[in-house]
């Protein structure tokens, strides 16, 4: 079969069985069709065909960052891994093509002081008709450390005020039920008066009374960031990064953080005990053992 089908067919089973996002799916349709491009380009049209030099050549003269490299690589693998598993090629080209090591990133978080200033610049720059949509989309993301993608499908009828609780779709198209803080219930409260929508109506619209969509989400808060004064640096996920450090800083425990963040893997929630690790440091240097003579 031409290796383009056996694409198709790896995109579909990413959605069926895996449970991936159309984002995600999107991601491998655009890596794998540029990798197959390649090999059409030298004459290759069937997956049997393809030999590990071919995929070494082609990732070695990609043109992009380590990070889209790497990403690159892990789709050419997985797709070939499907083909094995599914024993639709005899041998797998990719058995001895190894993950490249990324360094790890420390992530981005906001201190409370620039919470607060990121919070006040929305309230004085926001335009009157969408300062409340705004204010309360920042808030949320703060308070829940929600992915722009959860936010964007949030609709009206799930936030359950009595209950405190809030209904996610997770990665993977997963449902789950989250706790929300009282600050929180109090914002929701005085934002689903302001709006006054039905149930089944999106949380946030964009100006064309549409859903507010995940890119959206990214464009504002990157907007505010600048001009709150932090040049860009600001994102949804460091928005998302400050809620689970200022868990962490709370005393919260790491079971807990991971329960709300929606994290799979405890190894992932574990990425935040730096920020306190530097803490430790700071203040472990400050101790004087010798009198300091």
């Amino acid at each position: 079969m031409r290796i383009n089908e056996f694409k198709i067919q790896f995109l579909n089973y990413l959605i069926e069985y895996r449970g991936r996002s159309l984002n995600t799916k999107k991601a491998y349709d655009y890596d794998l069709t540029k990798f197959i491009n390649y090999l059409l380009s030298l004459g290759i049209v069937d997956a049997d065909q393809v030999e590990d030099k071919n995929i070494e050549t082609y990732l070695s003269h990609l043109q992009c960052s380590t990070i889209t490299k790497a990403r690159v690589r892990s789709s050419i693998k997985s797709f070939f891994n499907f083909l094995s598993r599914k024993s639709l090629i005899a041998k797998n080209p990719t058995i001895n093509l190894e993950s490249m090591k990324l360094p790890e990133k420390s992530p981005e978080y906001l201190s409370q002081d620039q919470r607060i200033l990121f919070l006040q610049t929305i309230k004085k720059v926001a335009t009157p008709y969408y300062k409340e949509r705004d204010l309360m989309l920042a808030k949320l993301l703060l308070k829940t450390g929600l992915r722009r993608a959860e936010i964007a499908s949030l609709d009206v009828g799930d936030i359950d005020l009595s209950k405190h609780i809030l209904k996610v779709k997770r990665k993977g198209n997963r449902e789950t039920n989250l706790f929300l803080h009282d600050e929180l219930i109090e914002d929701l409260r005085k934002y689903l008066k302001v709006i006054n929508r039905n149930t089944d109506e999106p949380l946030f619209l964009s100006k064309r009374s549409k859903r507010l969509s995940a890119s959206s989400i990214w464009h504002l808060i990157k907007s505010y960031s600048h001009k709150a004064g932090f040049n860009g640096r600001v994102t949804v996920h460091s928005l998302r990064h400050t809620f689970a450090t200022t868990l962490l800083s709370e005393g919260l425990p790491l079971p807990y953080i991971q329960q709300l963040m929606g994290h799979r893997s405890s190894q992932t929630t574990s990425r935040y005990l730096h920020l306190q690790n530097n803490e430790l440091i700071e203040a472990f240097n400050k101790i004087t053992f010798e009198g300091g003579e």
